[in-house]
């Protein structure tokens, strides 16, 4: 099984609480306990382009909390780097730009709080995609290219003096939905926290739900196991923290 490389020091993780940013979660706290380091801390973002971002933040935000709380990391208090709250700002933005605004603010408070690293839990192929990683080379690129520069820049505006540059690193930017399955089983990621699994009527919540539990229950009959992700009654978009 594939291991990505995940920074083995404290870390800023980006959270829009999917199962990447869930397994980010799992993997910060593994280096906490094995490094004795202090534990990293969330903050919460969306990066894909959605014309329901409102709907998607209610979502969102609660399920970030769910995850970091099963892991025991901290939350940034009233911290977050969703997109624009103005419509047709956020309309007229491609998904480049608004990713690159988010990490250059992501970088820029990590800094501020002494964290050299930030985790961006991206990655290119998605459940609804069925396409070989290989075609996908072009945009894997523009992914660790953005993070890189945006990385920089934040480190160039934090002024003169500042001893310590920041870090943007994407370690699942180029892995397959087979290997992000063997993550996810490897460490028994609870998958009912993530954000699709309270929100099934925004927009590809029921296929990415559909996904990952079929996924997993296939593997978990194969095995013998007990895999499971738990079915909840759903009530429009109430979440609950």
């Amino acid at each position: 099984m594939i291991v990505p490389r995940f920074p083995q020091d404290r870390c800023v993780i980006l959270s829009d609480s999917s199962v990447e940013s869930l397994l980010a979660c799992a993997m910060a706290s593994e280096q906490q306990q094995l490094s004795e380091i202090d534990s990293s801390v969330i903050l919460p973002a969306w990066w894909e382009w959605t014309d329901e971002i409102d709907l998607m933040i209610s979502v969102v935000d609660p399920a970030v909390v769910r995850q970091a709380g099963v892991y025991g990391l901290g939350v940034f208090p009233s911290q977050s780097v969703y997109p624009p709250d103005d419509a047709q700002m956020f309309s007229e933005c491609s998904a480049g730009a608004i990713q690159s605004r988010m990490l250059l603010e992501a970088g820029q408070i990590a800094l501020r709080a002494g964290i050299r690293r930030v985790v961006w839990p991206i990655r290119v192929m998605r459940p609804e995609m069925n396409v070989p990683v290989d075609e996908l080379v072009d945009q894997i690129a523009q992914v660790i290219d953005r993070a890189v520069l945006t990385a920089r820049l934040a480190s160039l505006d934090a002024g003169e003096g500042t001893a310590v540059d920041v870090v943007i690193e994407t370690p699942f930017v180029d892995l397959s939905n087979e290997q992000m399955l063997d993550l996810a089983d490897d460490l028994a990621v609870p998958l009912e926290t993530c954000w699709w699994h309270h929100g099934r009527t925004l927009p590809n919540a029921q296929e990415r739900f559909d996904f990952w539990s079929k996924k997993m229950s296939l593997r978990s009959a194969s095995s013998g196991g007990q895999i499971e992700i738990k079915h909840q009654p759903q009530a429009g978009l109430s979440t609950g923290a």
